[in-house]
């Protein structure tokens, strides 16, 4: 026990997705803080215009810790879309696999994420 602040998060998960990642993430500004027998937790951090650009080949929950904007850009130079969200604490989506994701933390706070990836 001690005096700091303590963060849980509950996710029920139905049934195992079908994609799943044998082997653990390594991208930039990604960290591994959890892993358990079904699931992996990573914490992404940006500081303020910082980017990450990243392949999640896994279905995951995202869980915002700490909000800013983010640019989020798909593809490659002349073939891409991208779009900015503000973002705060709290803030939970279930994302699919994909490829090729640029993050870049257009704000003027530092930007932190859970993501939870369930095998």
């Amino acid at each position: 026990m001690n005096d700091g602040d303590m963060f849980c998060i509950d996710a029920e998960v139905l049934k195992s997705p079908p994609v799943t990642s044998p082997i653990p993430l390594v991208a930039d500004h990604h960290e591994l803080i959890k892993t358990r027998d079904r699931c992996r937790v990573y914490k992404l951090v940006l500081q303020p215009g910082q980017s990450a650009a990243v392949s999640y080949p896994f279905f995951y929950l995202s869980i915002v810790l700490k909000g800013s904007t983010i640019k989020t850009e798909i593809g490659s130079k002349g073939h891409s879309i991208s779009w900015e969200k503000a973002t705060e604490i709290g803030d939970v989506e279930w994302k699919s696999p994909s490829v090729g994701i640029t993050f870049t933390n257009t704000g003027e706070t530092v930007y932190e994420q859970f993501i939870s990836e369930w095998r």
